[in-house]
């Protein structure tokens, strides 16, 4: 069988360039305190507000079990806080604490100079259009 793998294939260079930037980034994750799927996280409280952990479970795509070992480790960690959702003594209200909103800020400059490095040399209007491509093609993946 011969298979025709193009080196400029679409997919293969998503890939590549999506592993270069994450190994980019990735390391640096312990500069502001912070382990692999945190960050995703604080962006969801940042943008959502508190919610309960199955809500970040689900935009994670992980399992509650695996949420909730992360968030024991988050609020250990001072990031987050569980706080009581009143009339249930079983559920928590998720929310972001000062320390985790300083870390988000921290990794947000970290993942805004590689935007920027990985965007070198393209001019704005390539910046926007470039953008536009990929959240066509993300809408055209998922129907969202």
């Amino acid at each position: 069988m011969n298979i025709d793998i193009r080196e400029d294939s679409l997919h293969l260079l998503l890939t590549r360039t999506f592993h270069a930037q994450r190994n980019m980034i990735r390391p640096r994750l312990l500069e502001v305190g912070l382990c692999v799927g945190q960050p995703k996280v604080l962006h969801y409280l940042y943008d959502h507000g508190a919610c309960m952990q199955k809500e970040l479970a689900a935009f994670c795509n992980v399992e509650p079990a695996t949420m909730s070992k992360m968030l024991d480790t988050m609020e250990k960690n001072g990031l987050i806080k569980r706080m009581d959702v009143a009339g249930n003594r079983r559920a928590f209200h998720i929310v972001l604490t000062e320390e985790g909103l300083a870390s988000l800020a921290k990794w947000e400059k970290i993942c805004e100079e590689a935007d920027e490095r990985s965007l070198q040399g393209f001019t704005e209007e390539e910046k926007g259009q470039y953008r536009h491509f990929l959240n066509r093609m993300y809408e055209n993946i998922t129907g969202k």
